[in-house]
């Protein structure tokens, strides 16, 4: 039989694509993360604890420009809705991300976010979350 494919190639690109960032208050990448109430501009903390069905705005890195692949986001295991993701406005390299906290979150001040696109997992930060 003659196959249309008789041959594959592995593409090796000459530098790899580092993965996303999320960003923590104290700047170190870890606890606490940089994730903010999107109507308010305040950060979901403890003292201001995120909800569910709410929108939350974050900053990240290492999306492609000009995607139509949106990255995934998991708060507390479970997907968050998409709403948007594209460039920060006024913050070049920077990518914005904004997510719906979904329902049935155990509530904490320290729920994990993390944030996965094409294959390449951030660090993990956290928010918190009421019920």
């Amino acid at each position: 039989l003659n196959s249309p494919i008789a041959g594959a190639e592995i593409y090796h690109p000459l530098s790899a694509t580092p993965a996303p960032a999320l960003f923590s208050l104290s700047g170190d990448g870890r606890g606490q993360g940089a994730i903010w109430h999107a109507a308010t501009g305040q950060a979901a903390t403890a003292g201001m604890p995120a909800v569910a069905g709410e929108a939350l705005s974050m900053y990240t890195t290492s999306l492609t420009d000009g995607s139509v692949i949106p990255p995934q986001v998991a708060i507390g295991g479970q997907l968050a809705e998409i709403l948007f993701f594209g460039k920060a406005p006024g913050y070049p390299g920077f990518n914005q991300v904004n997510v719906r906290v979904p329902d049935g979150i155990a509530p904490g001040s320290a729920v994990p976010v993390r944030l996965t696109y094409l294959g390449r997992s951030s660090t993990e930060v956290t928010i918190a979350v009421q019920c």
